[in-house]
C-alpha cells in the first residue's frame, strides 16, 4: 500500500527503547500486532492495565511493528494527556495526529510522525492518490469547527479514520488512555463517547487504559462485548522485571548489582513506571544503586520531591483542587489505613471531607479508578495502592498535618525503608520456595489420587527415601482418594483482616469445592489449607495450634463443612497426624505435595538426575529463618540424587548449622549467604560462603583452630564449637577456606547405594 516500500523492518519510530530491550510483554505485543489482521469489521480490543503497570511503550512498540510491515494496516497512535482540558482540544489534536501519521505511513517517511506540521503543510505533503479525500476532510473540518456544535465537531474529528478509502489502507487506531479524563468540560463521560465512536466504525481499534475506568466506559457505551477482545495487563513477572532493571540500568549508565536489582523489583512490585523512574533519577543525579542504602536514599529523595512525588502530587491536585480538601483527604486516608479502621461508610467520609454529594462521588471515583481505595457505593476500603503511595501519604501527613521538620521526616522515611528492605526480600525468597498450593488447589477437579499422599505418617514410614521407581510403583497400587472439584481459591487474608496476623502471606488458602462436582449443600466443602514452618516433623502442639487458627478463621468467616489440610516440610509426627485425623483433616510433607502435583498433571513420573554433574546457586538474606529455605532446597536436590533418608537428614542439619554460623558472625555488607550445590555421580558438594571482612576463626576456623573456639568461655562460643564439630560428624568431608572477600565452607556427602 505504501508508495515507497521499505526494506528495513526494525526501524524505531515511536518506541523509546529498542525492540531487543523491550521485555516482559511479548505475548501482549504479538496480540496487538495481529489484532488488525485478524479482526473483522469494528472489532475492538480493550487493553486493561493495573495502575502503574505501564502501557505506553507497549503501544509504541506495536505501532513501530505495524508501520514497518507492508500489509496495508495504517497504525495511528494517540495518547490522551492531562494537557487537554476540553473535548474540542482533544479532538483537534487527534485529527492532526491522525493526518500526520497517515501521511508518514503513505510516504514511508517516519520523520513526519512527530513533525510539527500545520494542516496546510500536511495537505502539501499528501500523496496524489490521497489528495481528493484528504482535501474534503480538511474542508469539512473547517466547516464543522465554526458551526458552534462542539459535540458534532468532536464526533467529526474522531471519525476521520473512517474516511480513508479502502484501496488506500486500513487504519488501526491505538488509543493510549492511561490518563483518560472522566470528562472534559465537565460534561458527559468522555471514555464512553470515544468507545461509541470507534465501536460504530468499520475499523479495528485498541483502547488501553486503567482497568476499572475502561470497563466502566465500555458498559456506559453499551458496547457489544462479543465484538471486543479483552487483554489484561498485570505487573511484570519477576524475571521480566529483573531484565527491565538490567536493560534500563545499562541504558541509563547506572551501577547496580544483583541484590539491589532484586530489591527494586520487589519493592516496586514489578511496576515499569516506578522502576524506570528510579533509574532515570539515578542517572540524572549520577548516583550508583549498588547497596540498599543507595536505593532507599534515592527512593526517599524521589518520594519527597522527585518523579514519584510529582506523580502523586499531580493526581491529588487534579482530584482535590482546594489545598484544604487535599489536607483533609491526606489525613483521613493515612489515619484510616494506618489504624484499625480500613473500611468506613461513604456518608461518614463525605461529612469528614465537607463535600456535597456530586463532588464527593467524583473524588471517590478518581481514587477508585487508581485503586487507591475500593468503593462500592456504600462503603470505602482504604489502604490500597502500591507501597510508594502509602509512603507518600505518610510523609505528606507528617509534614502537612503533624508539622514535623522536613529533616526528621526524611530521616524517618530512610530508616523505615531500610528496615523494610530485608523483610521485603525475605518474603520474596520464602515465596519463591513455597510449594505452590494455590496452583495445585485450582487444579483439583475430581481426580483420583493416591490416598497416602495425604497421610504424612504413613508415607514417611513406608516410602520416604525410597528410590523413585519404588515410590511410583507404590503410588500406583495405593488406595485412592477422590479430590473435590475446586471452584474458587483465595488467600486467607481475603476472609478478614484478623487472618493477616495469623497467617504468612501466600501460605494459607481457603478453597471452596464440591465433591463429585455435584452442586448441592450436602456436597459442598471448604478446604482450609496452610503451610506450616517447621525444621523437623511438625509435632502435636504445633499442629494443634494451626488447627485452632484455621478453625477460628472458619468461625469468623462463617464457613461450614470445612476440611483442614496442613503441609510441613518434613511432614507430621504420628501424634500430630492423630490430631488432624480426629478433625477429619489431612497432613502432608513437601515431598508428598510435589508428588501430588506431578500426579494431577498427568505425568505420574518421579524426577531424578542423571549421572552428569549439575550445579545450582542460591543467595539468601541472613536471618528470618531462611536456613529453612536452604535446607528445603538441598533436600530436593539430595532426594533426586537418590540419597537415603538418614543421609538427607544429615545434610539438612549440616546446612542449617553452617548457615546459622555464617549469619551470626559475618560482617558482610550485603547481609547474604551464598550457597552452591554441585551434584556429581557419586557425591553432593555444598559450598556456603559470605562476603565482607569476617572473623573466620569465629565462623569457620581452619584445621587446628577448633581448640581455640572450644576454649572460649562465652556461651555462644561453646554453642558454635559444638555446631562445627556436629557438621564434621554429619558430612564426609569438610573444608574451610579464607578468601579475599570473606569465608567459605565446603561440605561433601558421598552417595552410598
Amino acid at each position: 500500500m505504501k508508495d515507497n516500500k521499505s526494506k528495513d523492518k526494525r526501524r524505531q519510530i515511536l518506541g523509546r527503547v529498542s525492540p531487543e530491550e523491550f521485555v516482559g510483554r511479548a505475548v501482549e505485543l504479538k496480540q496487538l500486532v495481529n489484532h488488525p489482521r485478524l479482526a473483522g469489521p469494528a472489532r475492538g480490543m480493550l487493553l486493561l492495565l493495573a495502575p502503574s503497570a505501564g502501557v505506553s511503550e507497549l503501544l509504541r512498540q506495536a505501532y513501530d511493528q505495524l508501520f514497518n510491515q507492508d500489509e496495508g494496516i495504517v497504525p495511528i497512535y494517540f495518547s490522551f494527556t492531562r494537557n487537554e482540558r476540553t473535548a474540542v482540544s482533544a479532538a483537534i489534536e487527534f485529527l492532526k495526529t491522525f493526518l500526520r501519521q497517515y501521511i508518514a505511513y503513505r510516504r514511508d517517511e517516519p520523520a513526519l510522525v512527530e513533525a510539527g506540521l500545520t494542516l496546510n503543510d500536511l495537505v502539501q505533503l499528501t500523496p496524489p492518490a490521497d489528495l481528493d479525500w484528504l482535501e474534503a476532510l480538511v474542508e469539512g473540518y473547517n466547516r464543522e469547527r465554526f458551526n458552534n456544535d462542539d459535540r458534532s465537531f468532536v464526533r467529526f474529528c474522531f471519525s476521520a479514520p473512517q474516511r480513508v478509502p479502502v484501496r488506500n489502507g486500513r487504519p488501526c487506531v491505538l488509543l493510549d488512555a492511561a490518563q483518560l479524563p472522566e470528562s472534559l468540560d465537565g460534561r458527559g463521560h468522555f471514555g464512553a463517547e470515544i468507545l461509541r465512536a470507534f465501536s460504530q466504525s468499520n475499523l479495528p481499534f485498541v483502547l488501553a487504559g486503567l482497568r476499572r475506568q475502561v470497563l466502566d466506559a465500555a458498559h456506559r457505551a453499551n458496547c457489544n462485548f462479543e465484538s471486543l477482545d479483552i487483554v489484561r495487563l498485570r505487573r511484570l513477572a519477576d524475571e521480566d522485571a529483573r531484565q527491565l532493571v538490567d536493560h534500563a540500568a545499562i541504558r541509563q549508565q547506572v551501577v547496580i548489582n544483583e541484590q539491589t536489582r532484586d530489591l527494586l523489583v520487589q519493592q516496586f512490585e514489578g511496576s515499569p513506571f516506578f522502576i524506570t523512574a528510579m533509574l532515570q533519577a539515578a542517572h540524572q543525579k549520577k548516583v550508583p544503586l549498588d547497596s540498599y542504602l543507595d536505593c532507599e536514599q534515592l527512593y526517599v529523595d524521589e518520594l519527597m520531591g522527585g518523579r514519584v512525588n510529582h506523580y502523586f502530587n499531580t493526581f491529588l491536585e487534579e482530584v482535590a483542587t482546594q489545598p484544604e480538601l487535599r489536607r483533609s483527604l491526606i489525613r483521613v486516608l493515612w489515619e484510616s489505613s494506618a489504624g484499625d479502621l480500613s473500611k468506613i461508610s461513604g456518608e461518614t467520609l463525605r461529612k469528614v471531607l465537607h463535600l456535597e454529594a456530586e463532588p464527593f462521588e467524583k473524588l471517590l471515583q478518581a481514587l477508585h479508578v487508581q485503586e487507591f481505595v475500593n468503593w462500592n457505593g456504600a462503603f470505602v476500603e482504604v489502604g490500597g495502592g502500591p507501597a510508594p503511595w502509602r509512603d507518600y501519604l505518610k510523609v505528606r501527613f507528617q509534614m502537612d498535618i503533624s508539622g514535623e521538620p522536613r529533616a526528621q521526616v526524611v530521616a524517618d522515611a530512610i530508616a523505615a525503608a531500610l528496615k523494610r528492605a530485608p523483610h521485603t526480600m525475605a518474603r520474596h525468597y520464602r515465596s519463591a520456595a513455597r510449594v505452590g498450593l494455590r496452583e495445585l488447589l485450582e487444579r483439583f477437579d475430581c481426580q483420583r489420587v493416591p490416598k497416602i499422599l495425604f497421610d504424612s505418617a504413613e508415607f514417611n514410614e513406608t516410602l520416604r527415601g525410597s528410590p523413585p521407581e519404588q515410590i511410583l510403583a507404590q503410588l500406583e497400587s495405593s488406595d485412592e482418594l477422590r479430590v473435590p472439584q475446586v471452584v474458587h481459591v483465595a488467600n486467607s487474608e481475603a476472609y478478614g483482616a484478623d487472618s493477616r496476623l495469623a497467617f504468612a502471606e501466600e501460605r494459607a488458602f481457603v478453597a471452596r469445592a464440591f465433591q463429585d462436582a455435584i452442586y448441592t449443600d450436602a456436597n459442598e466443602t471448604i478446604w482450609l489449607v496452610a503451610e506450616v514452618d517447621s525444621k523437623l516433623e511438625a509435632g502435636m502442639e504445633l499442629t494443634e495450634s494451626w488447627c485452632v487458627r484455621l478453625e477460628t478463621l472458619a468461625k469468623a468467616a462463617r464457613l461450614t463443612r470445612t476440611r483442614i489440610w496442613l503441609i510441613s516440610n518434613e511432614g507430621f509426627s504420628e501424634d500430630a497426624m492423630s490430631v488432624l485425623k480426629s478433625r477429619g483433616g489431612y497432613g502432608s510433607s513437601r515431598q508428598q505435595v510435589e508428588l501430588l502435583t506431578t500426579w494431577i498433571s498427568g505425568t505420574q513420573a518421579v524426577p531424578k538426575l542423571g549421572s552428569a554433574a549439575d550445579e545450582f546457586e542460591l543467595a539468601l538474606p541472613m536471618g528470618e529463618n531462611n536456613e529453612l529455605v536452604a535446607a528445603s532446597i538441598v533436600e530436593q536436590i539430595a532426594r533426586r540424587s537418590r540419597f537415603r533418608p538418614e543421609a538427607i537428614s544429615q545434610i539438612k542439619t549440616a546446612i542449617v548449622e553452617a548457615y546459622i554460623n555464617a549469619s551470626e558472625h559475618s560482617l558482610s555488607p550485603d547481609r547474604k549467604i551464598y550457597q552452591r550445590f554441585r551434584v556429581e555421580s557419586d557425591k553432593l558438594v555444598v559450598t556456603i560462603s559470605s562476603r565482607g571482612a569476617v572473623p573466620a576463626s569465629l565462623a569457620f576456623p581452619k584445621a587446628g583452630e577448633e581448640a581455640q573456639v572450644e576454649a572460649s568461655s562465652a556461651a555462644t562460643q561453646e554453642r558454635r564449637g559444638w555446631g562445627l564439630k556436629l557438621i564434621k560428624t554429619l558430612m564426609d568431608e569438610v573444608e574451610f577456606e579464607r578468601v579475599d572477600e570473606g569465608t567459605s565452607l565446603r561440605m561433601t556427602k558421598y552417595l552410598r547405594e
